[in-house]
Formats: C-alpha cells, sequence, structure tokens
C-alpha cells in the first residue's frame, strides 16, 4: 500500500514537471524569435548585436537600403529557426514523458535530431562570426571572435546524438523483450 502512494506522488510530480517544462518551452518557442525580431528593428547605435558577433554599420555593402537591420534580421532568423527546432523537440519530449511513452522510436528520433540541430547551430554560428569578421575586415588583419555559445553547443549536440544512440538500443531491446514474452 505505502510503494502504491509513493508511487503515485512521483508520478504526480513527474506530471507536474512535464507540464511545466511543456508550457516553458512553448512561451520561449513563441517569444525567443519574436523578441529577437523586436529588438533589431528598434536596435539603435553603430552596431547591431547577432547571435556571437556584431555587423558593424561601415559594412554597408551587404544588402539593400538597411543593410545591417536587415542582414542581421535574416542572419538571426535563420538561428532561431534551428533553436525553435531544438525548443519544439525538446517540448515534445517532454509530452511523451508525461504520457509515459519513453521507450519509442519517435522519442530516439526528436533527441537526435535535437542534437543534429544544435551541432548545426554552433557550426552556423561560428561561419556567420567569420564571414561577418571577414567582411568587415579592410586590412590584413582580421579578427575573429569565438563566443562560448559557439563552444557548448556542438558538444551538448554530440552528447545529445550518442544519448539517442543509446535510448535506440534500449528500446530494440525493450521491443524483443516484450516478444519474448
Amino acid at each position: 500500500m505505502k510503494w502504491e502512494t509513493t508511487h503515485m506522488d512521483k508520478g504526480s510530480k513527474i506530471t507536474f514537471w512535464c507540464k511545466l517544462m511543456e508550457s516553458i518551452l512553448l512561451i520561449a518557442l513563441l517569444s525567443i524569435p519574436l523578441f529577437n525580431q523586436i529588438a533589431i528593428a528598434l536596435q539603435s547605435g553603430d552596431d547591431i548585436k547577432l547571435m556571437g558577433g556584431m555587423l558593424y554599420k561601415e559594412c554597408e555593402r551587404l544588402s539593400g537600403g538597411a543593410p545591417y537591420t536587415i542582414t542581421s534580421a535574416v542572419i538571426v532568423f535563420f538561428g532561431d529557426v534551428i533553436f525553435s527546432i531544438i525548443l519544439w523537440q525538446f517540448r515534445q519530449i517532454f509530452k511523451n514523458i508525461r504520457s509515459g511513452k519513453i521507450f519509442t522510436k519517435n522519442q530516439t528520433k526528436r533527441i537526435s535530431v535535437s542534437g543534429w540541430c544544435f551541432i548545426a547551430l554552433s557550426i552556423y554560428s561560428i561561419t556567420i562570426n567569420l564571414l561577418i569578421s571577414l567582411i568587415q575586415s579592410t586590412d590584413e588583419i582580421t579578427n575573429y571572435y569565438i563566443t562560448l555559445d559557439d563552444l557548448i553547443y556542438f558538444p551538448v549536440g554530440v552528447g545529445l546524438v550518442i544519448c539517442s544512440y543509446v535510448l535506440h538500443l534500449a528500446t530494440v531491446m525493450k521491443e524483443e523483450q516484450e516478444l519474448v514474452i
């Protein structure tokens, strides 16, 4: 009897935390891209901040009328798309955990997609920072900055891909066990 009560308490705690995470991830999914684009549109000053670097007004040859604003909006938009995919995948992961679907192929796929998106976000950020540094460079010496985000996203992505593979193996073993029984 005591085990059932404890088990029910844990179940309701898991349900609560999963629902909370789903809500937080949904709010972040909707608000982060919107806030980023608003921040770019309202930006003032001599430079516009990007994911990891800055786009200076001297670099006006990138696009049409207001190149720094347009270019910044496009660059941030593509980064936000990748980040939104990650947030959506994590939201679905918590939704499946709440409903008790932990060892499924969809769960494995979602974790793998999240990992590959983290890797893509790292590569995208490094590439954009490098391109902006090269375009802004007027002399032979180019300053290039790598941010902490550039360095953290890649190992997190690799870790998630590895975890998805381990979860895939566990799912296969669970399915084999169910067939034997």
